[in-house]
Parts: structure tokens; C-alpha cells; sequence
């Protein structure tokens, strides 16, 4: 299944959505006021029930976030450091882990768990929409859970560029 999400959506005072193939709003997001580091939530745009919780771990020497699913800790997502492109590492509090490869400039990247088999893959030139980017969720994955990790990479990059100006 694929579903966009527009580039430099998320802030902090106000709230966006995520759409699927046929353009449908399928999930919200909302930034939370007065936290130190980001802080979003996901929710079901027709339940109106929670999915994920978005939370940035500040006192880190690179980019880590905590992803939450109904209030328990589900994994820890950080940068790890490379000379030519971007990797980011997940691991589920289960055990699992996800690596997350590719170029945060290009925004293109593949979703693979700890077998090798491809989860999902994130890029701007899968969008139909304008200034969007997609998110292509194999079948059987947990698409809010892929999501919140493309999420993370938008604010990961939006705080490279802070830094770089």
C-alpha cells in the first residue's frame, strides 16, 4: 500500500495528514506544545484512536526518537554514522531490528529487517503529489509503525539543515 506525506508537513502547532493511494486522508498527525525536542502522535483519521507516539530523545550525541504504540515503548530509532549516505537503525523493544539505508538528500530509501527482506521503501520520485514524498508498505507490514520512521527522517533531516545554516 502506498501513502504520501507532505515534505516539511510536521511542526509543532499544527497538525497534518497522511494520504493514501487515492489522495483519501487516512491518518493525522499533531505536534504536543511545550516539550523540549519533538513530539508527535499519530492517530486513525476515522477512529480517532492513537497509533503511534513520536518522541525525540534530546540528551543524544545523534538524531534518536522513541516510537511508542498504546503507551508502551515499541522502538528506539537512531542515526548511525556513514561517509556516503544515511543509515538509521530500529530496534523494537521485542528484539527485532530494522535498518533504514539510503540518501536523506534524494529521499530515497528501503526499509529492511534483520533478514535482509525489504519492509518498505520511502522516495520522493513514488509520489504523485507535488512536494510530497510516498511510503510503499509491503503487504503484511505495519504501515502506521513504517510511517512513524519516515516521520522520523523528515525530522532528522529538517534539523541537518538548522544546523548547516
Amino acid at each position: 500500500m502506498r501513502y504520501h506525506i507532505r515534505e516539511r508537513a510536521w511542526s509543532l502547532t499544527e497538525a497534518f495528514v497522511v494520504r493514501d493511494e487515492a489522495g483519501n486522508p487516512v491518518f493525522e498527525v499533531r505536534g504536543k506544545f511545550f516539550h523540549i525536542g519533538d513530539d508527535l502522535v499519530m492517530y486513525d483519521r476515522y477512529s480517532g484512536q492513537e497509533l503511534v507516539h513520536i518522541k525525540q530523545r534530546v540528551l543524544s550525541l545523534l538524531p534518536r526518537y522513541e516510537i511508542y504504540r498504546n503507551g508502551q515503548h515499541w522502538a528506539s530509532m537512531h542515526e548511525q554514522f556513514r561517509l556516503f549516505g544515511e543509515r538509521f537503525k530500529v530496534e523494537g523493544s521485542n528484539g527485532m531490528v530494522f535498518h533504514v539505508n539510503g540518501d536523506i538528500w534524494r529521499w530515497n530509501f528501503s526499509v529492511t529487517d534483520s533478514y535482509g527482506n525489504l519492509m518498505a521503501q520511502i522516495g520522493r520520485q513514488f509520489s504523485l503529489f507535488r512536494d510530497s514524498y510516498a511510503v510503499d508498505v509491503a503487504q503484511g507490514v505495519d504501515a502506521p509503525f513504517v510511517i512513524a520512521l519516515a516521520i522520523v527522517i523528515e525530522m532528522v533531516k529538517e534539523h541537518h539543515e538548522k544546523k548547516d545554516d
